[in-house]
């Protein structure tokens, strides 16, 4: 395993251990308020105070706290949104590349639509009709990133579909369903993989930005982008209420990023070759 992979798990890894269990270690609520101490200062700043060693924000919340807390609720929508949008993709892929036909043009041409629909007017209208929460934004970012797994997938399918082992496959009277899960499924597991770790971290910015428009989960509950917007108003008097969510967002996409450089080296994906 790459030193660059290496380091990406285990920042990835420390960071999934802080949001689950840092609250339940901390012993604060990041709910709770307390006015006296709304605006303190991080510690190492005159005017901070003991126990919100990050400060606090215009309520007097905790804001190591609610980073933390936070963190569980953009992890958990990206995380989730990124592994169903592949999976879907994969799946629709693998249709479309291996039927080919009418079902492929069909599929290709419903996916082109798809990615011309603006997805900002979907969320609003759909969180207008439904609410926000968290299985809500999970579906829309599901919907808003399958199309691109789906393309990869049918091209390495139209790519792999012709080869000997598969032809013998079919030849000693293999099933579709066999063909699919045991010689094409593998063959696309590599590339999606890869596209997964950017795909992830393609939505927790996507949550981020919805959070930080009011697009997100319900307040009070917090998430990074909530946070930030929570202090754009007080960027020149307390600049530590975003700076601590957007430190956490910065870090956590990029070690996905790094994460996703290092498989694609490792694996010789050339993501290039399958758009």
């Amino acid at each position: 395993m790459r030193p660059s992979v290496r380091i990406a798990l285990a920042g990835l890894v420390l960071i999934a251990l802080a949001v689950a269990v840092g609250p339940l270690l901390l012993g604060v609520d990041a709910l709770e308020q307390d006015l006296p101490a709304k605006l303190a200062p991080p510690f190492w700043m005159e005017g901070a105070l003991a126990g919100h060693p990050l400060g606090t924000d215009q309520l007097g919340r905790d804001l190591l706290a609610r980073v933390l807390v936070g963190g569980r609720t953009s992890l958990l929508v990206g995380f989730a949104a990124s592994t169903l949008a592949c999976a879907v993709g994969i799946v629709v892929g693998l249709l479309s590349g291996y039927l080919g036909g009418w079902i492929d043009r069909l599929i290709m041409g419903l996916g082109d639509l798809w990615i011309a629909f603006p997805f900002l007017v979907l969320a609003i209208a759909t969180i207008g009709v439904v609410g926000s929460s968290t299985p809500i934004l999970v579906t829309l970012l599901t919907l808003a990133g399958w199309v691109t797994s789906a393309r990869v997938t049918r091209t390495i399918v139209k790519q792999v579909r012709g080869e000997d082992y598969v032809a013998a496959s079919v030849g000693a009277g293999a099933g579709h369903l066999s063909v699919l899960t045991r010689h094409l499924l593998p063959a696309v597991a590599s590339a999606n993989l890869v596209m997964w770790t950017f795909v992830v971290g393609t939505m927790v910015l996507v949550e981020g930005g919805l959070s930080f428009l009011g697009l997100g989960v319900r307040p009070p509950a917090p998430s990074w982008g909530t946070i930030l917007s929570d202090g754009r108003e007080l960027l020149e008097t307390a600049w530590w209420i975003p700076l601590w969510p957007g430190l956490a967002l910065t870090l956590t996409v990029l070690l996905v990023n790094l994460l996703g450089d290092g498989l694609r080296d490792a694996l010789d994906v050339r993501m290039d070759d399958h758009a």
